[in-house]
């Protein structure tokens, strides 16, 4: 998958939330965050540890579509 695809997908997700509560994209992005603070304490998670990883992921998916881009000719 793309990171543009990545990002279309999550758009999708947020912006049937966003309709749900008629917020703005922003308002819902910082409930669904907080809500997933949320989640991790009921369900004893580390959200650190899970933001931490997911950042670990966008990094290397940046890299990727990077590395896939030189190669292009």
């Amino acid at each position: 998958m793309h990171n543009a695809q990545r990002s279309m997908r999550f758009e999708v997700a947020i912006m049937s939330l966003s309709d749900e509560y008629e917020d703005d994209i922003r308002t819902t992005l910082v409930d669904l965050l907080a809500d997933a603070r949320h989640w991790c304490d009921r369900n004893d998670e580390s959200f650190a540890d899970l933001d931490q990883m997911a950042y670990q992921h966008y990094l290397a998916e940046l890299d990727e579509e990077q590395t896939q881009e030189r190669k292009a000719p």
